[in-house]
């Protein structure tokens, strides 16, 4: 619209000039048939919608140890982050020595570690009254209540205070035997021996039945296998007599046409 002469000029908004522009050179690109109307696609355009590369992208995988660049035909995602049995990379299982303490501090300032006993308060007053009644436990409970307790010194408690064990002698087989039972000595090898006698003849009794079945099998299969055979061959046999000696007889017989 041409401005008249006493009105200033409109400015032009760079966005919708911009907007028609990339507009025409859509509906320039779209087929014929896939055209939409200029009044239903100028509303949709944005710019900041318009800028927008047509580069296939395909979902990201949320997953934690996957090496970057390798293709992968599927993946596998857990419910625990970074938990992957199947990957190599795992860094979540951090491997600890006997106190805890992780196994990449250096043995020599890991060492240097003083790890003491942790008791709540609440149970202060009953191990202050251990170590009253009982004068021997006393250091150590009051380096246990101060937090000095460490693994050392709980052995060496322990060691110094263990008592052995109540053994209830009757609950446990004496070791000899009576008069009245070496009495029996004979009798019972006897015994051992008769029974060492039925399992061998039980043995040599099975060996040879179960010997004797898979010969007898094996003596059987083979005969079945050998009659199929010849039935098979002699079968041969007939069919090549019948087609050389038959042929009025032959099915599909292909009838010469002299050119062969």
């Amino acid at each position: 619209v041409e401005p008249t002469p006493g009105q200033a000029p409109e400015p032009k908004n760079p966005a919708t000039s911009m907007a028609g522009f990339l507009t025409a050179s859509a509906r320039r690109c779209l087929p014929a048939v896939a055209r939409p109307k200029a009044a239903t696609l100028a509303p949709r355009l944005l710019p900041a919608a318009i800028q927008q590369r047509l580069i296939h992208q395909s979902a990201t995988r949320h997953h934690q140890a996957v090496n970057p660049g390798w293709p992968v035909m599927y993946a596998i995602s857990y419910d625990k982050p970074g938990w992957d049995p199947e990957m190599e990379l795992e860094y979540d299982v951090m491997p600890r020595d006997e106190f805890g303490v992780p196994a990449h501090i250096p043995p020599e300032l890991s060492t240097t570690i003083r790890h003491t006993y942790y008791v709540p308060p609440q149970y202060y007053p009953f191990l202050k009254k251990l170590g009253d009644d009982t004068p021997e436990l006393k250091p150590y409970m009051d380096k246990l209540m101060n937090g000095e307790l460490t693994f050392d010194d709980y052995e060496e408690m322990f060691y110094a205070f263990a008592k052995p064990l109540k053994i209830h002698r009757p609950r446990i087989a004496m070791p000899y035997r009576t008069a009245e039972e070496m009495k029996k000595t004979d009798e019972v090898f006897w015994e051992g021996a008769w029974l060492s006698f039925r399992q061998r003849v039980l043995g040599d009794y099975l060996s040879r039945h179960y010997l004797r079945d898979f010969i007898a099998g094996m003596g059987m299969g083979l005969y079945l296998a050998w009659l199929y055979i010849q039935g098979h061959r002699q079968y041969r046999i007939d069919m090549k007599l019948f087609y050389l000696e038959a042929p009025e007889h032959k099915i599909n017989w292909i009838r010469p046409r002299g050119d062969l």
